[in-house]
C-alpha cells in the first residue's frame, strides 16, 4: 500500500509539474507575442518617420510643395523623386496591410488606408501617381490591397493637402484668431 501511495503522490507531483510547466510556457508565449507586436509597431512607426523625414529636407520640401501647388511645373527628375517618396508610402501601407491580416495591428486596415489617403494622397499629383503606379500592386496576393487603396485614394479629394498647409499658414498670420485668446 505504501508503494501505491508513493506512486500516487509521484504521479500527482508529476502532473502538477506538467501544469506548472504549461503555465510558464503560456506566459512565455504571451510575452513573446507582446514583444513581437511591440517590434512590429516600432518598425511601422520608424518607417513613417523615415518617409516624413524626407519632407524636412529643404530641397525635397520645395519639390513636395510644387507637387501640391503647381504639379504641372515639375521636372522629370522631380517626378522621379516624388515617385520614390510615394513608393515608400505605399510600401508602408503594404506593411500595415500584412500586419493587419496577420492580426498584429488592431483596427481595420480600411480605416488606416482612409487616414493615409487623406494625409498623403489628397492632391492631384499623388492621385495621378497612384493611377500610374497602381498596377504594381495588382497581383493576386495584392488585389484586395489595391482595391482598398483605390477606394481610399479616390475618396481623399484633390485639395486636402493644400487646404491643410494653407490652414496652418492662416492660423499663423497676424490678425488670425488664436486659440489661446
Amino acid at each position: 500500500m505504501d508503494k501505491d501511495r508513493v506512486g500516487h503522490w509521484l504521479t500527482l507531483a508529476a502532473n502538477l509539474g506538467v501544469i506548472v510547466g504549461i503555465a510558464f510556457l503560456v506566459l512565455e508565449i504571451r510575452q513573446n507575442s507582446d514583444i513581437a507586436t511591440a517590434q512590429v509597431r516600432l518598425d511601422y512607426a520608424a518607417g513613417w518617420r523615415s518617409i516624413d523625414g524626407q519632407r524636412q529636407d529643404e530641397a525635397f520640401a520645395q519639390v513636395y510643395s510644387r507637387s501640391i501647388l503647381d504639379p504641372d511645373q515639375l521636372s522629370f527628375s522631380e517626378v522621379v523623386q516624388l515617385d520614390g517618396y510615394y513608393v515608400g508610402v505605399i510600401d508602408q501601407m503594404q506593411s500595415a496591410y500584412t500586419a493587419s491580416r496577420a492580426g498584429l495591428r488592431s483596427g481595420r486596415f480600411e480605416d488606416v488606408a482612409r487616414e493615409v489617403a487623406i494625409l498623403y494622397f489628397s492632391n492631384a499629383f499623388s492621385q495621378a501617381w497612384w493611377q500610374q503606379a497602381r498596377e504594381s500592386w495588382s497581383g493576386l496576393e495584392n488585389s484586395d490591397f489595391q482595391g482598398i487603396m483605390d477606394e481610399a485614394i479616390g475618396a481623399a479629394g484633390k485639395r486636402g493637402n493644400q487646404e491643410f498647409y494653407e490652414g496652418i499658414l492662416r492660423s499663423l498670420s497676424p490678425g488670425a484668431e488664436r486659440a489661446d485668446n
